[in-house]
């Protein structure tokens, strides 16, 4: 019974998936609204503070040396590289591009980086579009001079700033016991097993990506996505490569490190294994996920809501206190 339920969610997000996410998997997505600080005003000062905070610009994005993530570009002296893009596509300003970018986000995606940059401006991050200005401005502040007055936000920003509060359609599938989903996440012996490869509030292993704030950056449809089918999307910098020696090995892991000489790839398993490329025959960028994909079998309907209660818990709980009455 409990698994027979989560073959009709997985049947129920196929369809999803295949109808609406190759257009717009997120922008259709409606949740119930990120949580929004008391930042006020169109400066590089409120900027920081949201990039650094509740815009989440900091889980995908670095900041010179501060911050360490991987799965878009460094924002140092991000001006300059705004207006080296802009002029490669045609844009007037690096002001444009950094407004199209935060607008369309899928259409200008940087080489070498996937399509994985949510609309921020919709739920679950839910940006107004004074917040908006300010990341920009922060981003203007960086290698050029702040000036909000260049900033003309496009419609598709303006009209959702009222799109905060609606109902989360996949709501009820992370209505669970959020202790119990914890115990199976770190469970290293259990079914689901997710720390043994993922970090959550510093603690786990370091293959997959860090799942501490996913539930404030992505909407819950992807990250149910993402357990059912974790090939479809995998994220930046943790891409799986095989490979094949001359002596009849076959390695597959992520790509730790890389020079001339050899390179390293950690297993599933976390094991870290360095070959010589002088012993290499064969090389694949693309084989599936080092994540399982039958957690559809392996979950019960029961384990499934948990852990998924387990990783949104902390935003629900921002929600919560964001809801409540201020104090007089």
């Amino acid at each position: 019974m409990d698994r027979s339920f989560i073959y009709v969610g997985v049947f129920t997000i196929a369809v999803v998936l295949t109808f609406a996410w190759v257009t717009e998997i997120v922008t259709n997505i409606s949740g119930l609204g990120g949580v929004q600080a008391s930042v006020e005003g169109v400066n590089p000062e409120a900027g920081e503070a949201l990039y650094w905070g509740i815009a989440k610009c900091s889980t995908c994005h670095s900041m010179d040396t501060r911050g360490s993530a991987i799965r878009g570009p460094n924002h140092e002296d991000g001006y300059i590289t705004a207006g080296d893009r802009a002029a490669e596509i045609g844009l007037e300003t690096p002001t444009e591009y950094f407004v199209r970018s935060i607008a369309y986000p899928e259409e200008y995606v940087v080489e070498g980086y996937k399509a994985e940059m949510p609309e921020v401006y919709l739920p679950p991050i839910s940006l107004q579009p004074d917040q908006v200005r300010a990341i920009i401005t922060y981003l203007q502040s960086q290698g050029g001079e702040p000036d909000p007055s260049a900033i003309e936000l496009p419609d598709v920003i303006l009209d959702a700033a009222g799109s905060a509060g609606e109902a989360e359609p996949f709501a009820a599938y992370a209505d669970g016991n959020a202790a119990r989903g914890e115990t199976l996440f770190f469970d290293l012996d259990g079914q689901a097993g997710c720390a043994s490869c993922h970090t959550f509030d510093g603690k786990g292993g370091d293959v997959g990506p860090e799942l501490t704030d996913e539930a404030t950056v992505r909407p819950l449809q992807y990250i149910i996505e993402s357990i059912l089918f974790p090939s479809a999307v995998i994220a930046s910098g943790y891409e799986p490569v095989l490979i094949r020696t001359f002596d009849g090995r076959t390695l597959n892991g992520v790509l730790r490190a890389e020079d001339d000489v050899s390179l390293t790839l950690v297993t599933k398993e976390g094991e870290e294994i360095t070959v010589s490329k002088s012993d290499i025959d064969r090389r694949g960028e693309d084989p599936p996920s080092l994540m399982p994909d039958n957690f559809g079998d392996l979950l019960t309907m029961t384990d499934f809501h948990d852990i998924l209660a387990f990783l949104t818990a902390a935003f629900r709980a921002e929600q919560e206190q964001a809801e409540e009455p201020a104090a007089e």
